[in-house]
């Protein structure tokens, strides 16, 4: 792996716009992401929903991401107008979830509109770094990356902040306004991309490069998509971020019912959130300022080898401010995770289609991890215990951390 997306390259002044709209979009698309779920299980128990009509809920706002996350990539790969995509599901997402406290009453309305909001999520990721692409062009593309994750997770700390002082004023059902604010100001943040602004997918170079080789693959997507299981590198990426994300997804719900139990009491909470977040923000920028010289693959192996050792310490301590601090390691590794897997992507299929389609498949497994993670996480708490839980998310992390350094080529660009 070359590393080519190098941040050398200047990006033109003239794109300053347009990636200013880019990073707000991620911004606020951090703001709408971070309270819902959380929030969203409180509030439904205010209302006096039952906690299995509460698992319904969230397993099909959960349902609609999984069943709608391989269109996302199809849709980006069919369509140029990505900004009018975007716009619409950010829409949609906020839709569903504004009508919600409307429509509390009526489970089948309520469950419906949480469907639909979990569908439009999943385009988020995929069209934001589609954008990204169209905008930097692969020379930049790291660069572009690591900005628009910086501004993501930067969302996510603004969202817990102001959704706790919101809910702390006003009640629990004022945790609504972030989401409805945060979806009007992501639209208007998309007005500020332009379109002249954005460069072919399929060039090797971007905006504002005297040099480029206009590559056009003819392939139909059908046969772009049965040429990605001919790519070992693309198998050893979906497999190993499917194993990551069963490791991961569990882990931080675990540690605050952990934390709970050992704490007895929801003061130190909050931090496991605000600490993982806040590690984001700086990780997702040096990643992408190092990964031109590291090389992609050296960078996402140090995230997936964080996985286990940060499973471990939980297994092996009732510390609770240890505890806590492992939260720093689940922030290291997903804000390079952010940025690597839209690196890698834009290597295996530069100058080719797919980047789109591939960047869906790359989100279904993660989807697929987090609804297996949570799975054995209630199997392992139930039958053995917390510490036990933790060993097993750990030799699940320690796994897709072989699977990926072992198998992943060094160089993408002799594995297309």
């Amino acid at each position: 792996m070359t590393g080519e997306s190098s941040g050398k390259t200047p990006l033109p002044s003239w794109l300053s716009g347009s990636l200013l709209g880019l990073n707000l979009v991620n911004l606020w698309l951090g703001v709408i992401i971070g309270v819902s779920i959380p929030f969203l299980t409180d509030y439904l128990k205010e209302s006096r929903w039952s906690f299995s009509e509460i698992g319904v809920a969230t397993a099909l706002f959960g349902s609609g991401t999984l069943i709608f996350q391989p269109l996302s990539g199809l849709f980006a790969e069919m369509t140029p107008h990505h900004r009018s995509l975007l716009a619409l599901v950010v829409f949609l997402y906020g839709l569903g979830l504004t009508l919600l406290p409307l429509v509390g009453d009526f489970h089948l309305a309520a469950d419906s509109l949480l469907f639909l909001s979990g569908g439009a999520s999943a385009f988020f990721f995929t069209l934001s770094s589609t954008l990204a692409f169209s905008l930097s062009g692969h020379p930049n593309f790291a660069r572009t990356m690591g900005q628009t994750q910086m501004w993501n997770h930067a969302g996510f700390l603004l969202s817990a902040a102001g959704t706790a002082a919101l809910i702390h004023h006003l009640g629990l059902v004022s945790g609504f306004l972030p989401i409805t604010l945060g979806s009007v100001l992501a639209i208007l943040s998309i007005g500020l991309i332009r379109q002249k602004d954005m460069v072919d997918p399929q060039a090797e170079n971007g905006p504002g490069l005297e040099e480029r080789d206009e590559v056009r693959d003819v392939r139909p997507l059908g046969q772009v998509f049965s040429d990605f299981f001919r790519n070992p590198a693309i198998r050893t990426l979906l497999l190993a971020t499917a194993l990551f994300q069963v490791a991961n997804a569990p882990v931080m719900p675990l540690l605050m019912l952990y934390l709970r139990f050992l704490d007895g009491g929801n003061g130190k909470l909050a931090w496991v959130v605000i600490l993982a977040q806040a590690t984001m923000v700086p990780v997702a920028w040096w990643a992408a300022r190092v990964s031109a010289r590291w090389g992609h693959k050296l960078v996402f192996s140090l995230a997936f080898f964080l996985m286990p050792v940060r499973s471990m310490i939980c297994a092996t301590t009732m510390n609770t401010e240890i505890l806590l601090a492992t939260q720093i390691l689940d922030g290291i590794a997903a804000g390079i995770y952010g940025v690597s897997v839209a690196l890698i992507v834009s290597d295996v299929t530069r100058g080719k289609k797919g980047f789109n389609l591939l960047m869906g498949l790359s989100q279904i497994a993660m989807a697929l991890g987090s609804v297996v993670g949570p799975a054995l996480q209630g199997l392992s708490v139930g039958n053995v215990g917390f510490r036990f839980a933790f060993l097993v998310f750990s030799g699940v992390a320690a796994l897709a951390a072989g699977i990926f350094f072992h198998f992943m080529p060094d160089h993408l660009e002799s594995s297309r």
